[in-house]
């Protein structure tokens, strides 16, 4: 059981992704604390599993790309939000952090692979989706539960090369 495709990885990181109680209260925060204006807010629904089992999750989203960077602030709504609250005092603070996110960049077989080498680490999927893709994804995602080893969870994200230029792949 090997771990280090985590580390192989890291040199794809795109994110830090911040969770809040209240997402206008977070943006004003970022806004005026930070410096960060200009977000993309949304509420996507996505078809996941969570540890192995269907959910439903419902979040709202804001992303703000720095060149190939992004800041990410993620509200729950429904589903499985509990992986956002477990071990985050969101009261403590308006933005906690939650997860980084890194880049799978390459043909859906790079996707492929680093799905066989997350199994074989033995980490567990907070979160795989979409579930509902077909056999040609645009986009896919996964929460991986690395918190024994890290802290925090690391999310992967892989793009297909026709979504460069949009908001989600800034890495493309």
């Amino acid at each position: 059981m090997s771990g280090d495709y985590l580390g192989k990885r890291y040199g794809d990181l795109f994110q830090s992704s911040y969770i809040t109680r209240d997402m206008d209260a977070a943006l004003a925060h970022a806004k005026d604390r930070l410096g960060l204006d200009g977000f993309a807010v949304s509420e996507p629904t996505a078809h996941v599993t969570h540890y192995g089992e269907p959910a439903t999750l419902v979040v709202k989203a804001a992303i703000l790309n720095l060149g190939s960077r992004q800041f990410e602030i993620i509200e729950p709504v429904s589903g499985p939000t509990h992986i956002y609250s477990d071990e985050v005092d969101l009261t403590a603070h308006i933005l906690n952090l939650h997860h980084i996110a890194i880049a799978v960049p390459g043909a859906f077989s790079e996707w492929e692979k680093l799905i066989e080498e997350v199994e074989d680490a033995g980490d567990g999927f907070a979160l795989l989706g979409p579930t509902d893709a077909g056999d040609n994804p645009k986009l896919c995602f996964c929460y991986v539960d690395t918190r024994a080893r890290i802290g925090h969870y690391t999310e992967f994200v892989w793009a297909d090369p026709s979504l460069k230029g949009a908001p989600i792949a800034p890495w493309l």
